[in-house]
């Protein structure tokens, strides 16, 4: 069975009160054979992915305070978990780009995330996680250990998932801070793959036989790799996080060269500035992500009053557009 563009489309597509059609999974629960063997190829072309959760205790138990109150993000991801389960294509995956945790990568930010998280886990959506400068790795692979990918490169969460049509490569840039530091707390360290991330990425991009979709929390740019993913023949995007924003931009080789891929930065899923996520489609010639944008505010969440009116046309003009990453590129 081969699914358009226009279903594709539709299945991401919002109304304006912001929920999701289940009608995809009331056919699956109500039409038998034929409608779970649709079911089931639809779930093999779909995947998401989400960032910057920064989910956590309530502001009053936290044992190192953040500049100003973030109660409502646990409650907003829970919401866009929902709407991930009611999509109209539910995704084989969901990737989760780095800065789990709300701020300084303490351990019961991961057993929240867990929490959150577990109907995708419970509906069958398998969970492949990366981190940010928010995280630490020590209290996060002892709660998320098993999301963490299978040991790619010992001390690095770093993975490789093979989907239908490409491969999903997911890097850690995750540079921890200084522990004898005077401030020596999460997300204050930069960014960087190391030597041995580096070699494996080297590896991986060389010996790729497969179109692959390259990931981070930090951008192409800062981690330095930018000619090397436009080079590699096999790549065909790069995605990140990290700054809260729908940021689209393009890589390019070099003046002489005319290869180029696309990079695109997601959004938060609760903290601040756009909120969403990003689903994308597998088609045998190419990637498409579809916008799914939630919500806007920036530096906190205020009462509908108080909202600014910008904030509601950057939802409505952000929501469902449409990024194609082409297979095929100039080598």
């Amino acid at each position: 069975m081969d699914f358009t563009r226009r279903e594709f489309l539709a299945g991401v597509a919002a109304a304006a009160g912001g929920s999701f059609s289940r009608h995809a999974f009331a056919q699956a629960d109500a039409g038998g054979s034929g409608a779970a063997d649709a079911s089931a190829q639809l779930r093999q072309r779909s995947v998401v992915f989400m960032s910057d959760l920064h989910v956590g205790k309530l502001w009053a138990e936290q044992k190192f305070k953040t500049d100003r109150s973030y109660d409502y993000i646990n409650e907003t991801v829970r919401r866009l978990v929902r709407d991930i389960l009611s999509l109209k294509e539910p995704p084989s995956h969901a990737f989760i780009l780095g800065d789990i945790s709300l701020c300084y990568g303490e351990e019961r930010d991961y057993e929240i995330a867990r929490e959150l998280l577990s109907p995708l886990e419970q509906a069958g959506v398998k969970i492949v996680a990366t981190a940010g400068n928010h995280d630490r790795r020590g209290p996060m692979a002892r709660i998320l250990g098993d999301w963490t990918g299978g040991g790619c490169v010992p001390g690095r969460f770093a993975s490789i998932t093979h989907l239908a049509d490409c491969d999903v490569i997911l890097l850690d840039s995750l540079k921890e801070p200084d522990p004898d530091a005077e401030d020596n707390s999460a997300g204050r360290g930069g960014c960087e793959l190391g030597e041995a991330q580096a070699a494996w990425l080297e590896g991986i991009l060389a010996s790729a036989k497969r179109p692959a979709l390259v990931c981070a929390h930090h951008t192409a740019w800062a981690l330095g790799i930018n000619k090397a993913t436009v080079k590699s023949p096999r790549v065909c995007g790069f995605l990140h996080g990290h700054n809260h924003s729908w940021q689209e931009n393009i890589l390019y080789s070099s003046y002489a060269r005319k290869t180029m891929i696309r990079m695109l930065g997601i959004p938060s899923m609760g903290m601040d500035r756009d909120i969403g996520f990003a689903v994308v489609r597998q088609f045998p010639d190419r990637l498409e992500l579809a916008q799914v944008e939630r919500d806007y505010y920036f530096p906190v969440k205020t009462p509908a009053e108080e909202r600014l009116p910008l904030w509601n046309c950057l939802v409505k003009e952000r929501h469902g557009r449409r990024v194609s990453f082409p297979f095929e590129k100039l080598a």
